[in-house]
């Protein structure tokens, strides 16, 4: 799964500025969750900025290196 692009991340944070703006409105607005809009403000909040965390690199590799060659050579 992408994370959203800044672009959208910025309007949503511009959106949840303007007065009398409430979070559910604006999710709804730009089509994302609630839970999107809070964690995105705390962020900002936290950090100062609103990119998307680095990826988390996902699952760790079920062969090793050696075993892996040994598979590409045996095929």
């Amino acid at each position: 799964m992408q994370p959203y692009s800044l672009d959208l991340r910025t309007r949503v944070a511009a959106a949840c500025r303007e007065p009398k703006a409430r979070q559910t409105q604006v999710a709804q607005r730009f089509g994302v969750s609630r839970s999107f809009v809070r964690d995105l403000l705390r962020r900002e909040r936290e950090t100062g900025s609103l990119a998307p965390k680095p990826a988390s690199g996902g699952p760790a590799r079920l062969l090793s290196a050696d075993d892996q060659a040994w598979l590409v050579a045996y095929v």
